[in-house]
């Protein structure tokens, strides 16, 4: 087995993400991962990423990868940590590519000063974090779960949720990037949404958004094909009141819920779902083949889980953030 640093422009990219991807969907339901044509792509231009610098190896076979990481290594915020997307194809696995990606990803978090490394694991309903393979592996190696959230799924096209906009609040829709004009709002919004959104036991802090970053990321997204379905809910005396956003992966098969949040000021009148159903309709109009639609909510955000749960989303899966720390050699 060798190992080496992925050129995500050579032609042996194309076997990396299919390992890659083969051991991130392996044993879920109708699970979303990112395409080839956004992976690619973003690990192409992380160069002019002002936010996170990304590098993947992978581990090979001769002409064969057996799987893949990926190592995010934020620029700005949250500069003293690292986060690992690491995955083997099933039918490769105990065969030490996994334990050989994990310390190249450790041998560059240290090269780069980080102190804690942290990971996503998608762990079935009917499995516990021990039960699971990726589990098991990240316990052996010092990880604890931080925080976790449920994966919730929707069917599309689903039934529209009939709600009612209050008295002088205004919905603004639109897909694609931020327009400049609304920059500074969005950015604002996003930043009270890092606030507020529970971080459990994870070593994180939240980050301030900038109208520059919300225009450069929105740019970088759209480039690597992802579609941006925003509503902007503003309140009767004009100021933003709450958002939600969607992304629309390449193949437009599938879309993930982002953020969803409303001002704690005008929480207590269903904005939220005002906000989503909006966001849903102006889904189904643009992006008519997507079928599903995935939603992460942390267990004790009981207001959101009600209201997933009346769009008619159903828990399929629990999301671990696990946090460890980078071993010194």
């Amino acid at each position: 087995m060798q190992l080496r640093a992925l050129d995500p422009h050579a032609p042996e990219a194309d076997r990396w993400y299919a390992a890659f991807r083969a051991g991130s969907v392996a044993g879920r339901e109708e699970p979303t991962v990112a395409s080839a044509e956004s992976t690619l792509t973003s690990l192409r231009t992380t160069a002019g990423n002002t936010n996170l610098n990304r590098q993947a190896y992978g581990a090979w076979d001769g002409d064969e990868c057996l799987g893949g990481v990926i190592v995010n290594l934020p620029r700005t915020a949250n500069a003293h940590t690292t986060e690992f997307e690491l995955a083997v194809a099933p039918q490769h696995r105990r065969r030490g590519a996994g334990t050989a990606l994990y310390e190249a990803g450790l041998t560059l978090a240290r090269a780069h000063g980080r102190r804690v490394v942290s990971t996503e694991l998608h762990v079935p309903l009917t499995q516990s974090l021990a039960e699971h393979t990726g589990g098991r592996f990240a316990l052996a190696r010092g990880f604890d779960s931080k925080l976790t959230e449920s994966r919730y799924l929707l069917g599309l096209p689903a039934e529209p949720v009939a709600t009612d906009v209050p008295t002088g609040y205004q919905l603004h829709a639109w897909i694609g990037p931020v327009a400049a004009e609304s920059a500074a709002d969005f950015a604002a919004m996003c930043t009270l949404m890092e606030q507020d959104v529970p971080i459990g036991e994870r070593d994180h802090e939240p980050a301030v958004v900038t109208a520059a970053q919300v225009l450069r990321s929105d740019e970088r997204l759209a480039t690597a094909g992802w579609g941006l379905v925003t509503t902007l809910l503003r309140a009767p005396d004009g100021t933003p009141a709450g958002y939600t956003r969607l992304f629309v992966n390449s193949d437009r098969l599938h879309a993930q819920q982002d953020d969803t949040f409303v001002l704690r000021a005008h929480r207590g009148r269903r904005l939220g779902a005002v906000l989503k159903s909006a966001n849903l309709a102006q889904l189904a109009a643009r992006f008519p083949g997507v079928r599903h639609l995935h939603s992460w909510t942390a267990d004790d955000n009981d207001a959101m889980i009600a209201t997933n749960r009346r769009f008619g989303f159903r828990p399929v899966e629990t999301l671990h953030i696990m946090e460890g720390p980078v071993r010194q050699s």
